[in-house]
């Protein structure tokens, strides 16, 4: 059942979305929700079931995103990033972020790009961007845990 509405699932939910990050968590939640009651829906009429899957993929997407804006607002806009643009970092330290940020899909580099060196504000980032302020947050979010990462894996830095 997954397979044959998978499609239909996601771009329901990326366009309620506007990423295709949660889009796929948003359907993977209301894939497991009708798993639970799939002894119910299995006998449904083909239409009735994909209705049925339309709402629930609608529903979880809309609460996915509710609760994306919840969070997002309690988020401290101090993102920590101080460790990066701090001017006592050594120019051999600097160049290895920069390498790093470079090894970033373009995406994140963006992102990183637009916040830092522009210093634009979320909503400026969202509005030049043609995305939901949420989808800013989330995608700097996202991008600051993968340079992170690969700061630690590259052994530049340890939090």
């Amino acid at each position: 059942m997954y397979k044959k509405y998978e499609i239909k699932a996601i771009s329901i939910a990326l366009n309620i979305l506007k990423n295709r990050e949660l889009a796929e968590d948003a359907c993977s939640e209301a894939f497991l929700s009708i798993a639970k009651c799939f002894e119910k829906i299995k006998n449904l009429e083909t239409h009735k079931r994909e209705k049925y899957i339309v709402v629930t993929v609608r529903n979880t997407s809309l609460n996915m995103l509710k609760a994306e804006k919840r969070r997002i607002e309690t988020v401290p806009l101090d993102e920590n990033l101080s460790s990066l643009t701090d001017e006592s970092l050594s120019k051999r330290e600097y160049a290895e972020i920069v390498h790093c940020i470079k090894k970033l899909s373009y995406t994140d580099q963006e992102i990183l790009y637009l916040r830092i060196n522009c210093g634009l504000k979320y909503k400026e980032i969202a509005d030049s961007l043609h995305i939901p302020n949420a989808a800013a947050r989330k995608r700097m979010q996202t991008a600051r845990e993968n340079l992170e990462e690969l700061l630690e894996k590259e052994d530049i830095y340890h939090e």
